[in-house]
């Protein structure tokens, strides 16, 4: 009994703290499901073997140096020329320009993206400006290398990110076609541009962002390092040299990125996920759960929908969720197909969530009422569900 009233009140914990910090919540809910199911000694042992895990660190790395390389782009225009030069039509416009905005974490970022809705969107109502924004700003989550949610989400289900992301592939290709079918399709007209296309200003921005994943990708494929997360830190830290380089005015841009990016609140983040994740597998409650007999499609499904919607973060969703899989169905690393189902399915909940931080700056961008933009959601949302129930029961 005391140990699922210790397992309670992390719950608790990580869901009110999280929105002050989401790394102090995950420690803080480590520590305390540790003190309910271990001992003293067990903890600090755990905590020890985090802090000098090598690929702990390397990762940990890799994921700080990521908001840095989205401040510099940021800040220098980077991102302002790849929006600029694409010449894709309204629809291929109100849904790329969030999809590239969104691929580096830039706090507030949902109103980088919001001006350009309301520009090229004219004819929509407020309620789906809001959500090509919130949709189309998540939606390439599910294949880009460089997404510290799905990083994380793929480290903590112990998958090569690279075999999460073929199996995510069509859950991104069918997030893109509900997003049109919903939401783009009633853009109507055609796009205005105010200056000629220049190759150089899409190609350079984009050359600093997919550096980093073909990096990684080459790293592992054929060197074969001794630690995986060798090659997603060589990866990031040339994609971050680059941008410094195209930036021009090289250090005073790295500094002020680095002032408004905070990115040590990622390393907390890691530190606090790896405490959590270690702390929870040796608890016993993974034991406990599978007395409980839980099917899997409702831990995947509704309990990361639930999540999703609860918490507003993928990352934390996933970070509670995976490691009762692991420890209730004895899996070694979490089956892929059982993942994209269960990533998808968080993203359904953290696309709508109140307490995504993302969702309230688009709402109050757009003028629109929570209650609106929930209802233009609920079909989308609801045909999303459905998919996953169907492709879990034919394939899962």
């Amino acid at each position: 009994m005391i140990e699922w009233v210790g397992f309670l009140i992390t719950i608790v914990l990580l869901l009110t703290l999280s929105r002050v910090n989401l790394g102090l919540s995950l420690a803080v809910g480590g520590l305390t499901l540790g003190l309910f199911t271990l001992t003293t000694s067990e903890i600090l042992t755990i905590i020890f073997n985090v802090l000098t895990n090598p690929s702990v660190i390397l990762l940990t790395a890799a994921v700080t140096l990521i908001p840095v390389i989205a401040g510099v782009m940021q800040i220098s225009g980077q991102f302002d020329r790849i929006v600029e030069n694409l010449r894709v039509g309204k629809r291929g416009f109100l849904g790329l320009s969030p999809s590239l905005l969104g691929l580096l974490p830039i706090p507030g970022g949902a109103l980088f993206s919001a001006p350009l809705i309301k520009k090229a969107g004219e004819n929509l109502s407020k309620e789906v400006k809001v959500g090509v924004n919130m949709w189309f700003r998540h939606v390439l989550y599910f294949v880009y290398p460089l997404t510290p949610a799905l990083i994380i989400s793929a480290s903590v289900a112990r998958l090569s990110m690279y075999t999460a992301i073929l199996y995510l592939i069509p859950f991104s290709l069918i997030s893109i076609a509900i997003g049109y079918f919903f939401f783009l399709r009633k853009a109507e007209g055609e796009m205005n541009y105010e200056t000629g296309f220049k190759l150089k200003g899409l190609f350079i921005p984009l050359s600093v962002l997919l550096s980093a994943p073909i990096i990684d990708f080459t790293l592992q494929n054929v060197f074969n390092p001794p630690i995986n997360e060798i090659s997603i830190l060589l990866g990031v830290s040339t994609s971050l040299v680059l941008a410094i380089y195209f930036a021009g005015s090289k250090i005073s841009i790295l500094k002020k990125s680095v002032e408004k990016m905070n990115p040590w609140n990622f390393t907390v983040i890691m530190i606090g996920i790896f405490i959590f994740i270690n702390i929870f597998e040796s608890s016993g409650i993974g034991s406990m759960i599978a007395l409980l007999s839980p099917p899997i499609i409702v831990l995947s499904i509704g309990l990361g929908f639930c999540l999703g919607l609860i918490t507003g973060r993928i990352h934390l969703s996933a970070s509670i969720l995976i490691p009762i899989f692991l420890a209730t169905f004895g899996f070694n690393s979490l089956p892929p197909l059982i993942f994209a189902i269960t990533y998808f399915s968080i993203f359904l909940g953290y696309v709508i969530s109140p307490v995504h931080p993302c969702v309230g700056l688009t709402l109050e961008y757009f003028d629109a009422k929570l209650t609106g933009y929930l209802k233009t959601m609920l079909l989308p949302i609801g045909v999303g569900i459905t998919i996953a129930f169907i492709v879990f029961v034919i394939a899962a």
